[in-house]
């Protein structure tokens, strides 16, 4: 029995964010890992080049791994399906992956030149 691959699971467990079939837990879990991933605040400061991201290699698949273990079954194998084929029945991984690559540039170059998405209240 094949399974699908990461790349394949990926997309479908974000999907899952806006199912209501999901519980809320599941969501949560995922959705920090989410924010651990984007932001500023980690164990292991990203300056400690290397270090930095070991931290985020191993906490945001840990978390995506609990909120797909906590999911209902029947989600599950809709997540992650077990169907060889199915991986060329969905190509949209290489747009995920520029939307993902677009944002991290973004974010990176309103970073240097020192963009605050948060505005000042007075």
């Amino acid at each position: 029995m094949k399974t699908a691959s990461v790349w394949a699971i990926v997309p479908n467990l974000l999907r899952t964010l806006l199912r209501k079939d999901v519980a809320l837990k599941p969501k949560l879990i995922l959705l920090s890992g989410l924010v651990y991933l984007v932001s500023p605040i980690d164990f292991l400061p990203d300056v400690m080049i290397g270090l930095g991201w070991l931290d985020d290699l191993v906490i945001v698949p840990f978390l995506g791994w609990l909120s797909y273990r906590s999911l209902p079954q029947s989600v599950q194998n809709d997540v992650a399906p077990n169907d060889p084929d199915s991986k060329n029945k969905s190509r949209r991984i290489f747009v995920y992956l520029a939307v993902l690559a677009v944002a991290v540039f973004l974010v990176t170059i309103a970073g240097d030149i020192g963009i605050s998405f948060v505005g000042t209240i007075e």
